[in-house]
């Protein structure tokens, strides 16, 4: 409820675009400031719907947008990083200027006054005998340690001694994103792109940065502008395939992922994300190819391996995807997304006392992750410790209010435990939250039909068959909620619509079939039914059942 990977720029390719557009009055670098100026990480996306299913391996398969944000441009606040791994995107981000507001340079954004205070002022001039080059060189040794107010502040001193440094607006951009400024690095991007309406790199770095913060639509034109302005930009095509999957276009973003390819069949990164979008159109195969392809180029390649894990359950090879995701915690044992996809795997291995230490084990590392408390009430609930899967579920809505699943897994777990009003208070809060939930009107008529509330029952089976005309469950039940409250000409109908869909239904659908012809008055049809009812109870080993039906038979 579940999809990543980084990559540094090539270094060719930062290195020439860098050193291309050096002042011209500047000196040239020394080889160690050369080794210090090429290594700009840059933010990689990995998408999917960013959709979330608890019931699924969501954190993989989902590929979402900020699922392994600690291997991106670097963050200020384990926090930070951590509310990331959980998908959740900073509220700061949201309203954060987009790419229209962001085309002409800015220098005097009012940005985050603490860090400001330490750094200094942007406008502090540089002394005389230290040029432009000396103090940006300086300033990426500082970036590339992790040192971020310093290399602003080396970068400003930059900037002060040539204000048309673009380079240094772009390197000064990465660092104010690391201290978590995100509006003062797009503004020093657009000041960048305003000097040099050509620099690909910039375009692809804001595009970066907007993909972390969710402006999806304003990446997707600066990584299509790196391109335009770089036709062989390797990078911009990966990325511009993971905003492409992050909106839900994954054949759209296989184009670009093979385009990538088409200029660096080595590339790791476009094959495994190439597996993830394979995985969201169920194409398994084919994602497991591509993901081996990407883990046979880099064998620490982590993420490839989660992928490949979940393409394996995908496809129910259980060893296989329990192997992927052991060799991914042997290469990262603080893996939460490991821990939490394994769970899924030993569950359906029938190893739920595994699974349920996984599932602890992440919430060790994520105390207040609500895809972890989804998890591991539905396998409380599978075990019967109801009691035990319903504190989960409260923990998930204490955390979620907005959670219609959760509400539902509670209906179900009070309805095991007798609690049928409060199950059916559950369901209609699911309901509130999604109203086009077909499932859970037919949780909550099941539950009215349990209360004794027929008409209620029929009226929400009624409701669910309208959302979804093949839901042959819900007409099963509708029916035999009409034939218990008399309406047997209706019951008939939903029987025999039923049986129509699958003749190989279960039994009880003829066995109540049989009983409503009884009640129509055809006698003979309805021992064909019986009969049939009997066989495949026979069949299925439902011993009683099968009494049962004999019996009545004995009675017409």
């Amino acid at each position: 409820m579940n999809r990543s990977g980084l990559t540094l720029l090539s270094l060719t390719a930062l290195l020439g675009s860098l050193l291309s557009a050096l002042p011209a009055k500047a000196q040239p670098l020394s080889a160690e400031d050369l080794a210090n100026a090429i290594d700009l990480p840059v933010f990689n996306v990995d998408a999917d719907d960013i959709e979330t299913n608890s019931s699924s391996l969501s954190r993989a398969d989902d590929t979402a947008l900020q699922l392994h944000r600690q291997r991106a441009l670097p963050v200020l606040e384990a926090e930070s990083e951590a509310n990331a791994v959980e998908g959740v995107l900073e509220t700061e981000a949201m309203s954060a200027p987009t790419a229209e507001e962001t085309l002409q340079p800015n220098l005097d954004v009012d940005w985050n006054e603490d860090v400001e205070m330490e750094m200094g002022s942007e406008s502090e001039p540089a002394p005389a005998h230290v040029s432009a080059v000396e103090y940006y060189s300086q300033g990426v040794r500082h970036y590339n340690k992790g040192e971020n107010a310093l290399a602003v502040t080396s970068f400003n001193a930059a900037i002060a001694a040539n204000s048309e440094y673009a380079e240094a607006y772009v390197f000064r951009a990465a660092a104010k994103s690391a201290l978590d400024a995100p509006a003062a690095a797009l503004a020093d991007y657009a000041t960048a792109i305003y000097l040099r309406p050509d620099y690909a790199i910039a375009y692809f770095s804001r595009g970066a940065l907007f993909s972390e913060m969710g402006e999806l639509a304003s990446a997707m034109e600066d990584f299509e502008q790196a391109i335009a302005l770089s036709p062989t930009y390797v990078e911009a095509h990966n990325y511009l395939g993971f905003i492409k999957a992050a909106m839900g276009d994954h054949e759209a973003a296989l184009v670009s992922f093979e385009s990538a390819l088409s200029l660096d069949a080595a590339y790791a990164p476009a094959h495994m994300h190439r597996g993830t979008s394979l995985i969201a159109l169920g194409e398994f195969e084919a994602a497991i190819a591509a993901l081996s392809t990407a883990i046979d180029l880099d064998r620490t390649y982590s993420e490839a391996l989660l992928n490949r894990g979940v393409a394996y359950y995908r496809m129910g090879t259980l060893p296989a995807a329990l192997d992927n995701l052991n060799r991914v915690l042997k290469l990262d044992p603080d893996s939460s997304e490991a821990y939490y996809n394994r769970s899924y795997v030993l569950a359906a291995m029938g190893r739920p006392n595994d699974a349920l230490s996984d599932i602890n084990r992440v919430l060790s590392m994520q105390p207040n992750s609500v895809e972890a408390y989804m998890a591991r009430g539905t396998l409380y609930s599978a075990q019967g410790d109801t009691a035990a899967a319903i504190a989960d579920f409260n923990r998930v809505i204490e955390l979620d209010a907005y959670s219609d699943v959760a509400y539902q897994q509670r209906a179900l777990a009070r309805l095991s435990r007798d609690n049928v009003s409060d199950a059916i208070d559950d369901y209609s809060s699911a309901i509130s939250l999604n109203p086009i939930n077909e499932g859970v009107y037919k949780g909550r008529a099941d539950a009215y039909a349990i209360y004794g509330d027929l008409p209620a029952a029929i009226a929400d089976y009624t409701y669910a068959i309208e959302l979804d005309g093949g839901y042959s469950e819900a007409y099963a039940a509708r029916g035999r909620s009409r034939y218990e409250s008399g309406d047997a000409h209706g019951a008939y109908q939903d029987f025999t619509h039923v049986i129509r869909q699958d003749a190989a239904v279960n039994a009880d659908v003829y066995y109540y079939r049989g009983l409503t012809l009884v009640a129509l008055g055809d006698t003979f049809a309805a021992q064909n039914d019986l009969q049939t009812a009997a066989n495949l109870y026979l069949a299925n080993g439902q011993a009683d059942g099968y009494r049962a039906v004999l019996d009545r038979i004995s009675r017409l």
